[in-house]
């Protein structure tokens, strides 16, 4: 009998004009943790498909095998039907139906259209999650969950069909430091009963801690395979670029100048709860060409600052000055007309129009660079996009290629251009390397260098602490959209940072 649980045996994938995936192998035993890595783009997503049924047999060459048996999967369904569960990194839930519904609901079909009753479900529910060791309210609403919470119940939902072989894609990319410690312990018992686990992630500090061996893809190759006791931190990383990376964090060497925003007692209303506020009488500084961190736990009110500052919540009190000036940011027009610009968190979904191309994503954040007299120049929008593409390193066959088909490196690259063809003074960057490879995410931290040296001011937000220690000038420590300090560069450790973030 095969030692692997898993084999995927010289698979290649084409899609129009591109092979994703060329002679890929990978195996897996029981009860191992297996690490997936690769740049955005290396053929990660594309494999985990093939593996899940969503590119049926057919649509590609080579053999999926488990137990040493070849499957033909025509859905995901068939692959869940054979022992594999899969978690995607998007988020994939009901939000109005509880937990256990959540849970449960594929399953319905087993009980031949008998009604349920909801205490039932609930008992099952309790039973389950006591057994699979996740700490969820079966009674609780979905839409009341936390990120990190609905990606434990995605996991759980996923448990319910009990696989052989779970599949996590790039589950910790949207959860707190203590949501990822409660996740590696239920992967840990998971591997403790013998289940398989993939684990696909962008952080390598999450390879060398939880998985036994790791496979690197670069441009849909196999480039290497290490077990846990081969684990090099500089090798892995050169293998995944193809390249060598001296300095993960570049020093940047810029006279920091006169101050440039100002913020003072900023307080803004929840949206949706009455009586609360988002965020409340805060104030702090930026001066020209710094780069000042924003730090708190999630749930501070990081995102929420830099949206307020942007006009995206109206303030209930406070003022603005920039340059001295005091402005009245109403909306995002009026900010963009300050010389603010925002790069969101979610790029997909607030950050880019993602069926429209290169050109016309970097070109929309303002029209007049483009005008010909009256009219839209296509020739000046095309040098405009080559020209940032050039600037920053955007990799696509040319600026008419749309979004939807860069990696995730590339498409945070078209964001930052956007954001730069609006000439901004201020740039407020939300989670700017979230889900981006390691060699994405150098060139992302050598670009905000060289922001700095146009002059432009940043305020940075990031849930990755040791990058905010290495990118930023100074540091607002936020809780409960509060406040409590300010830390200057050369007094800032991990530890007395987070103990800020505690108080």
């Amino acid at each position: 009998m095969t030692q692997y649980i898993l084999e995927v045996q010289n698979i290649t994938k084409d899609f129009v004009g591109v092979r994703a995936l060329n002679n890929v192998c990978i195996s897996v035993k029981k009860g191992e943790i297996l690490g997936l890595i690769g740049e955005n783009g290396a053929g990660k997503s594309t494999l985990l498909k093939v593996i899940n049924g969503m590119y049926p047999s057919g649509t590609f060459e080579g053999k999926i095998l488990i137990n040493g048996e070849q499957v033909h999967f025509h859905s995901s369904h068939d692959a869940l039907i054979k022992g594999i569960g899969f978690v995607p990194q998007e988020i994939n839930v009901m939000e109005d139906l509880n937990v256990a519904e959540n849970i449960f609901v594929g399953h319905l079909a087993e009980n031949k259209g008998l009604l349920i009753k909801q205490g039932e479900i609930e008992k099952k529910g309790i039973d389950f999650l006591k057994k699979e060791n996740i700490d969820l309210s079966v009674r609780e609403k979905v839409r009341m969950l936390s990120i990190g919470k609905k990606q434990l119940l995605m996991i759980a939902r996923a448990l319910s069909w009990n696989p052989e072989i779970l599949i996590l894609d790039e589950p910790t990319s949207a959860l707190s430091k203590d949501d990822v410690v409660n996740l590696f312990k239920i992967i840990r018992e998971l591997k403790s009963r013998g289940r398989t686990v993939i684990f696909v992630t962008h952080k390598l500090e999450e390879i060398m801690e939880i998985t036994d061996r790791v496979v690197i893809l670069r441009d849909g190759l196999n480039i290497a395979t290490y077990k846990y006791a081969e684990y090099n931190e500089n090798k892995i990383v050169t293998d995944m670029v193809g390249r060598t990376i001296i300095n993960m964090y570049p020093s940047r060497n810029v006279q920091i100048c006169e101050e440039v925003l100002r913020i003072e007692n900023l307080t803004v209303e929840h949206p949706k709860i009455k009586n609360r506020n988002l965020i409340e009488n805060i104030s702090f500084s930026l001066k020209k060409k710094e780069v000042l961190g924003l730090v708190g736990l999630v749930g501070s009110g990081r995102t929420e600052t830099l949206s307020s500052i942007f006009g995206i919540y109206p303030k209930k009190s406070g003022k603005i000055f920039i340059e001295g000036k005091e402005v009245n940011i109403r909306n995002e027009r009026d900010a963009i007309k300050n010389g603010l610009c925002l790069v969101t968190e979610d790029r997909k979904a607030n950050g880019l129009l993602m069926l429209a191309n290169i050109k016309n994503n970097i070109s929309l954040a303002n029209l007049k660079n483009i005008l010909n007299g009256l009219f839209l120049s296509y020739k000046k929008e095309n040098n405009l996009a080559k020209k940032y593409m050039s600037m920053l390193n955007i990799k696509a066959p040319n600026s008419d290629t749309m979004v939807a088909n860069l990696s995730g490196g590339n498409q945070q690259k078209v964001v930052i251009s956007k954001a730069l063809n609006a000439n901004p003074k201020i740039l407020l960057l939300d989670e700017p390397t979230k889900g981006i490879d390691v060699g994405s995410k150098n060139e992302i931290y050598n670009i905000i260098n060289t922001m700095t040296g146009m002059g432009i001011s940043i305020i940075m937000v990031s849930s990755e602490l040791p990058e905010l220690l290495a990118m930023c000038d100074r540091f607002i420590v936020l809780t409960h959209g509060r406040i409590v300090d300010e830390v200057e560069k050369s007094k800032a450790t991990q530890e007395n940072i987070m103990n800020k973030c505690f108080a």
